[in-house]
């Protein structure tokens, strides 16, 4: 089954020599349900012409709207929980050439549905693949004085991925060598823990190899811990449509924008002057905490996870209470080259994406 990144147009091309128009149906539902008997929607149109019968259509802004983030789904304790339906779907696309006036049905194919995009130089609908996090070595922010299961933003996050059965996720503790493994009993959508519950001390290397024993990805995450700062613990949709974990571990600083609108005042008393009363005031007073944080030093290969992160549209910051949901304010950076920076820190701003004063209706 094929994957649709729906963040990116994808183009469903139905052509036959013979037709003078097609439709596609789109039969759009969650992994809890089963296929709806009828479309959710219904796409058609005409040829362009008799000597171009191509026609295409761009089903992405139908499936996206299927797709919420609405919680970070942090699994510190369970090999196989299934990611929440919300954050993918399916959709089954029935295309249908209309030749002599009818239409007569051509491919009828299932995919899997993330909130996902490739890059302009990936080309048309690409497939990013089933586990939806890039390979590589990973950090994550470990205080021995709390535990993840108290805390969350002392965990390391997770990996979503698609494993068929008898897939195998593998982890290695980097100190002991001991290993733990997690063979998948059924096909589904998994939030895996990139690490042990129980080596956040240690870190380990995880792999993931499918039912022929080939390995088909493979990173290393490791603790880092933090003397002086309190690391800021942020979660975002990366490239793939899946949550990712990343620590700010430097320095941060919180400010306050206020906003209001003035007005001039009249005297409450014509005859006796109140200079206590003044000339002006204010109404709609409210405000917004900004903040600005640091990631400490890192290697030339995180500029891609901070180029994901200012492109993401949902991004939280977890303080170990609550999930809080922030905007990104920062809309560009210098990507920097260990040959010119020997030592790289980016600053990133943000603001919580709502005001001081509770002004939802």
């Amino acid at each position: 089954m094929t994957n649709i990144f729906c963040r990116s147009p994808h183009i469903i091309a139905v052509n036959d020599i013979s037709q003078t128009g097609s439709k596609i149906e789109l039969f759009i539902y969650d992994g809890s349900a089963t296929v709806p008997s009828t479309p959710t929607y219904t796409l058609s149109k005409l040829i362009p012409a008799s000597n171009n019968t191509n026609t295409s259509y761009n089903i992405s802004p139908y499936l996206r709207e299927y797709i919420t983030h609405l919680n970070f789904n942090n699994n510190f304790s369970t090999d196989n929980s299934l990611t929440p339906y919300a954050e993918w779907t399916y959709v089954k696309v029935k295309t249908y050439n209309l030749i002599s006036g009818s239409y007569v049905l051509d491919t009828n194919i299932t995919y899997r549905v993330f909130d996902g995009y490739g890059y302009y130089e990936d080309g048309g609908n690409p497939n990013l693949g089933d586990i939806l996090l890039a390979e590589g070595t990973y950090n994550y922010w470990y205080d021995s004085a709390n535990s993840p299961s108290t805390i969350p933003a002392h965990s390391a996050g997770i990996v979503t991925a698609y494993l068929p059965r008898y897939y195998v996720v593998y982890y290695r503790n980097l100190l002991s060598g001991t290993i733990h493994t997690n063979t998948i009993t059924s096909n589904g959508v998994y939030d895996l823990y990139r690490v042990f519950p129980t080596w956040y001390g240690a870190g380990n290397l995880m792999e993931i190899y499918d039912n022929s024993s080939a390995l088909l990805w493979s990173s290393t995450f490791l603790p880092k811990t933090e003397c002086r700062y309190e690391p800021l613990n942020i979660d975002f949709i990366n490239k793939y449509g899946a949550w990712q974990t990343e620590f700010f571990y430097k320095a941060s600083f919180e400010n306050l924008e206020v906003t209001n609108t003035a007005y001039n005042l009249a005297q409450t008393s014509g005859y006796y002057y109140n200079g206590r009363e003044g000339q002006r005031a204010v109404f709609n007073a409210n405000g917004l905490r900004k903040y600005r944080m640091n990631t400490g030093f890192v290697d030339e290969s995180y500029n891609e996870t901070i180029q994901q992160l200012l492109l993401s549209e949902r991004v939280i910051w977890s303080d170990g209470i609550r999930q809080i949901p922030i905007k990104i304010n920062t809309k560009g950076i210098e990507k920097h080259k260990n040959i010119n920076n020997k030592t790289i820190n980016y600053t990133i701003e943000f603001e919580l994406a709502y005001d001081v004063i509770n002004s939802v209706i």
